[in-house]
């Protein structure tokens, strides 16, 4: 027997090899080397390539792409001023809207817009009930980088939130009269976004931002005191120049155009500056030192979305 030949005796003709069980002869007598083993390298060189290639598609597939979503929310809405123990507790619902524009390469831009409505129950200086909605509006750029099986998307961006609180002509348990109240908040969202594939071919999508306040003013519509026997009254503004905010949420995205989950807003404000004015009841005039307490707002919420 040669090296790498296999001889069925004299006069008869090499084996030409073995083929899933079948002797093959060689015709023409021919000596011919069996197959050797596949080199290990090659093989796994071979499996690396595959799981390049997979991770490749999944990453293609995770990737944010165009699209416009809309859908509505429900939340659990808690507004807190702890120095004065003032709160306003609410059930909000809200509809929402949602869109991803691809540029070149891996970044894209995405647009955001909420409205929120729903009635506050106040409890202060006694309790009432005081209709309240807000809208949020946002804007970032974002860049999608591929990890391991996952990609993330980090944003940044700028925002804008307007709360208006109607309580003109609502009058609390003890009798105090309500006002107009409207927030008015710029902000920097930096956050980033995490896809990440499941068995069932979904996408779950989590979302962690920090917001940092630039600029915020506090609208108190006090006139309305110049029907209470009051006067020289003003609306005040209250600047807030400290504050941030939180936002998360875990999203899951199904092959269907829907996605649902659960969301998390956080909003800390410091106290606002201080605003002085003069005001008269009756033929006394009277010094007035406005301001806007610290405030926390705590918002738990679900939505539902679909892409269209």
């Amino acid at each position: 027997m040669h090296a790498g030949l296999v001889h069925l005796g004299e006069g008869l003709p090499p084996l030409a090899g073995i083929c899933h069980g079948f002797i093959v002869l060689n015709i023409r007598n021919i000596e011919v080397s069996l197959m050797k083993p596949i080199p290990r390298a090659w093989v796994l060189s071979s499996l690396m390539c595959l799981g390049s290639a997979q991770a490749e598609d999944t990453h293609q597939s995770l990737r944010m792409r165009d699209s416009d979503e809309i859908g509505v929310t429900m939340s659990s809405y808690s507004y807190s001023e702890p120095s004065l123990s003032v709160t306003n507790n609410a059930t909000n619902f809200g509809i929402a809207y949602e869109k991803v524009k691809s540029l070149q390469g891996n970044e894209f831009v995405l647009s955001e817009m909420e409205y929120v409505t729903g009635t506050d129950n106040y409890s202060g200086s006694g309790t009432a009930s005081i209709p309240k909605y807000y809208f949020n509006l946002k804007l970032a750029y974002a860049q999608t980088f591929s990890i391991d099986d996952y990609v993330i998307a980090p944003y940044v961006g700028i925002g804008y939130r307007f709360l208006d609180q109607n309580g003109a002509g609502v009058t609390s348990s003890t009798g105090a009269y309500a006002y107009d109240r409207q927030s008015t908040y710029i902000y920097i969202p930096i956050g980033v976004k995490r896809r990440d594939k499941l068995q069932n071919k979904g996408i779950l999508e989590t979302t962690t931002e920090f917001n940092y306040l630039l600029y915020g003013n506090q609208f108190s519509g006090l006139s309305i005191s110049n029907n209470h026997g009051w006067s020289n009254f003003p609306d005040i503004n209250n600047k807030q120049n400290s504050g941030y905010g939180f936002y998360l949420s875990a999203i899951y995205k199904d092959n269907d155009g829907w996605s649902y989950g659960p969301y998390y807003k956080y909003w800390n404000i410091a106290q606002s500056e201080k605003v002085y004015s003069t005001v008269k009841y009756g033929s006394t005039w009277y010094s007035l030192t406005s301001w806007e307490p610290a405030n926390t707002t705590n918002e738990y919420g679900f939505k539902v979305m679909y892409k269209f």
